[in-house]
């Protein structure tokens, strides 16, 4: 890969690093306003406190989804310094640029990553 790929792939991860980044915090904050809101008194608070809870409990499984995303993207952005970005940890051959396009953070090339889905499967 040349200088000005790792480049362009390096802009393109530290971007997605920052839009997590900011997600993350934006579920964080919007939970702990809702977590904070009295929903004390009638039946009806009853009915809005348990959607509330569905929303806030599904905010933070985004937000921990999200947050694993991001450990992949700076993984990736620690391969682009120590120059070992866009080869497959599995046999080391390149990891092709169409998938790195597609899955900036892949750590496998496809075939790899097939048989680790397989062994994974049983």
């Amino acid at each position: 890969m040349n200088k000005r790929d790792l480049k362009k792939f390096e802009k393109l991860l530290r971007a997605e690093r920052e839009r997590l980044t900011g997600s993350i915090k934006n579920i964080e904050d919007a939970s702990r306003y809702e977590s904070g809101r009295d929903n004390s008194g009638d039946l009806s608070s009853y009915a809005e406190s348990g959607t509330d809870n569905f929303e806030l409990e599904t905010a933070l499984n985004i937000a921990s989804g999200e947050s694993n995303w991001l450990s992949e993207v700076t993984e990736a952005l620690g391969r682009v310094q120590d120059g070992t970005f866009g080869k497959c940890e599995g046999c080391e051959a390149d990891i092709p640029r169409k998938r790195l396009e597609a899955f900036p953070s892949a750590k496998f090339c496809i075939v790899c990553q097939e048989d680790i889905e397989k062994q994974n499967a049983y």
